[in-house]
């Protein structure tokens, strides 16, 4: 049975998201805002969560419903548990909410009359409890801690959605990050960088301002074929009626691309303990034998080969002073000591990528947590 499904992103992030989906065969993906929507059956579901290294949790719709008021949001969550509304295909609601069950619900509003996510949210709960009464004569306990259902209310104008979480913590938890920096960068804006770059897997990585070692990470999961789940433990849809750990089994049986076997990996910082820190997180991931790491100015290391794949995120935002200065440095060192390498570099500000003084050959404007950035790939051929 086709389920729709949804998976969700950093803003910015959803055509390449949507290039992931495709590439994993997920069909009628639709883009959305900080989402791309696929439907497929429960293999898919998993296989998502397995596989997507730029999502941040993979949602399955349970049904849809017109809901202009507080009522008519509790009366249409209600109808979903007793079946007076239809629920979404591909999904047993008398299975997922059974009572035994307990859950957690989270709301957002857009476009809405009602914009109090919290109130929305307990309206719908209200309904959810009142049709398992109905239904089963007894209501599931809330659990926001650790709940057996973690449920998700989109309302957008008067159409409301509820959906079930299948990822349980989100995707960014990779399962290799035991130590970070400053201001760690999110691993799925890491590994967008290496995805939009169009890096073909041959050649170093480097990373001459590398922190606690993120994008060398992500980098090396690309170039290995190593899916962003392998280290992981446990996902939310584990736990769900019905799920079948041989087929599970199976899905992460199934081959990855992986165009550079050989990938070396580069990381330069000139603090200590960053450098600790990726030390850790690379020895965790399994690519200690292909790392080095070095403590120097990331403007005076010389590169190790005459091409690859180069990666950096300044210091930007609250920890960098509005100064082109450092940027136009940064530009220099590229023209001067990277010719013949793809750099990308993650921007906070949209006149520093001009500081850079090199005309980027793609622009990605982003969300890096809180903070406005661009991803800029370089050609430096």
């Amino acid at each position: 049975m086709t389920l729709h499904l949804i998976a969700t992103c950093a803003l910015g992030l959803e055509e390449v998201l949507e290039a992931e989906l495709a590439g994993i065969d997920a069909g009628e993906r639709q883009i959305q805002r900080g989402a791309v929507s696929f439907h497929g059956d429960w293999r898919d579901c998993w296989r998502a969560n397995w596989r997507l290294r730029t999502a941040n949790r993979i949602l399955v719709e349970l049904g849809c419903w017109t809901a202009a008021d507080g009522d008519a949001l509790a009366a249409g969550a209600e109808a979903l548990i007793t079946g007076r509304l239809r629920a979404a295909a591909g999904v047993d609601l008398g299975a997922l909410l059974d009572p035994s069950a307990s859950f957690a619900i989270r709301a957002t509003t857009g476009g809405s009359a009602l914009r109090d996510a919290r109130w929305v949210a307990l309206r719908v709960k209200d309904g959810l409890v009142d049709g398992q009464r109905r239904r089963w004569g007894r209501r599931a306990s809330i659990d926001r801690q650790r709940p057996d259902r973690a449920l998700r209310v989109w309302l957008h104008g008067e159409q409301a959605s509820l959906l079930l979480d299948t990822s349980g913590l989100s995707l960014d938890h990779r399962g290799y990050r035991v130590e970070t920096s400053v201001a760690p960068l999110r691993e799925q804006l890491a590994a967008a960088c290496v995805l939009v770059s169009g890096w073909d897997g041959q050649g170093p990585v480097v990373d001459p301002m590398c922190g606690s070692g993120t994008l060398l990470v992500e980098a090396a999961a690309v170039a290995l074929g190593r899916p962003p789940g392998h280290l992981r433990r446990g996902w939310a849809f584990e736990t769900l009626p019905g799920f079948d750990a041989a087929a599970f089994a199976a899905v992460r049986r199934e081959p990855i691309p992986a165009p550079g076997p050989g990938v070396r990996l580069f990381g330069v910082d000139r603090s200590p303990a960053a450098l600790a820190a990726a030390r850790r997180n690379l020895d965790q991931a399994g690519l200690s034998d292909r790392a080095s790491l070095h403590r120097d100015d990331a403007f005076a290391w010389a590169p190790p080969a005459e091409s690859g794949l180069l990666l950096i995120n300044p210091p930007y935002g609250e920890r960098l002073a509005e100064d082109g200065g450092a940027w136009r440095r940064l530009g220099d060192r590229l023209k001067q000591a990277y010719r013949g390498w793809r750099a990308v570099v993650i921007a906070g500000d949209p006149r520093r990528g001009k500081d850079i003084g090199l005309r980027p050959a793609r622009r990605w404007p982003v969300k890096n947590g809180p903070l406005d950035a661009r991803i800029l790939v370089f050609e430096l051929y």
